[in-house]
């Protein structure tokens, strides 16, 4: 049964998810690939502060980390050893099943996309490890455009990939830069963690 709270109110012509801790449950993952990569550089990663920005692409989260301690860091480096990282955890990240039961359910009945502010390389072998990559007509990442979240850019092309005019889309998203990519595309928006935190309403 479909959490009420997930399900996306007629009329919409295209469904739009975003991957990490949306459509799979990656943060620890993706927080134990980071850890691993910045502690080569001499950096301690704090979980509360990686936590507040997790929305963030990874030259993003770079940057502001740059900015918190107050030194460059190699940036190329850090990225490659973090995506070698998440590779040795991929079949650890599960799927949110509340979310995926929302893109099943409109699985061949309306066009579904992905629309992540991380790696392709990533966000595939993601949606391959949680097996649910067949769901899903268009997947657009970070690679395919000149901004992330919460720059409007992925969503705006998820959209136009799907052939469907952006305010008919619905998209589902688990942050607040997320949140603010998708309002700024035009679409209307679900914020999925009220029902990952909170009882179901009956």
């Amino acid at each position: 049964m479909l959490d009420p709270r997930l399900q996306p109110v007629p009329p919409y012509s295209a469904l739009i998810f975003d991957c990490d801790g949306t459509l799979v449950d990656s943060a620890p993952a993706n927080e134990r690939a980071w850890r691993h990569a910045l502690a080569a550089q001499g950096v301690e990663l704090d979980s509360a502060w990686y936590h507040a920005r997790t929305g963030l692409s990874a030259d993003e989260l770079l940057a502001a980390l740059e900015a918190e301690i107050g030194r460059e860091l190699d940036r190329q480096q850090a990225h490659a050893a973090a995506l070698d990282a998440y590779d040795w955890l991929v079949d650890t990240v599960p799927p949110r099943e509340q979310v995926v039961a929302v893109a099943r359910a409109d699985h061949g009945r309306v066009p579904l996309g992905v629309a992540s502010g991380g790696s392709r390389e990533r966000v595939l072998a993601s949606l391959r490890a949680a097996r649910i990559h067949t769901l899903f007509d268009v997947v657009v990442t970070k690679d395919d455009v000149p901004r992330g979240k919460p720059a409007p850019d992925v969503y705006l092309l998820a959209a136009e990939r799907l052939r469907v005019r952006p305010g008919e889309c619905v998209a589902y998203e688990d942050t607040d830069e997320g949140l603010a990519a998708a309002l700024a595309a035009g679409m209307r928006v679900i914020d999925i963690r009220p029902a990952l935190t909170a009882t179901p309403i009956s």
